[in-house]
């Protein structure tokens, strides 16, 4: 099936569920970030080079004050001190951050890293029903599709 087609389908089931058209193309947006940051990090070995400090021990270099340049959670594998991450791994936080913002709160956001499949997918509330009693990897969602990446190595 095209991006097209596959596009216009998923505005469709968005635009019946009750989401505004420009939530529905931030979603998209942002599926089509989060697709391109999987690839590169399952594709490429200087994704795993660039490396900033995690977020939450980022200090201000400037008033050397002791105060947090940029507030965050721990993205590293927190054991007792923090540790540099992956340039990417702060980006595809920020791109899943904005898409659950985007929603609606009764709504369910779903990120994976495989880029093989639906990188972002929205459970919307009329989901519930079918969902219930269902574990986390089986759940009924509704796939947003990304923008071919065209990505070449």
């Amino acid at each position: 099936m095209s991006y097209q087609t596959e596009r216009d389908q998923f505005v469709v089931a968005m635009t019946r569920e009750g989401l505004p058209l420009d939530t529905i193309y931030m979603l998209l947006r942002c599926a089509t970030t989060l697709n391109r940051l999987a690839e590169l990090a399952c594709s490429s070995e200087a994704a795993d080079r660039d490396r900033i400090p995690c977020p939450e021990a980022a200090w201000d270099a400037r008033t050397h004050k002791g105060r947090k340049a940029e507030t965050g959670p721990c993205l590293c594998d927190f054991d007792g001190e923090h540790h540099d991450i992956p340039r990417i791994r702060l980006q595809d936080y920020r791109t899943e951050q904005r898409a659950i913002a985007a929603v609606p709160s009764s709504w369910t956001v779903i990120t994976e890293g495989d880029p093989r499949g639906y990188t972002l997918k929205i459970i919307p509330p009329s989901y519930a029903e079918r969902n219930k009693g269902r574990d986390r990897l089986n759940l009924d969602a509704i796939g947003v599709p990304p923008a071919p990446s065209r990505l070449r190595f």
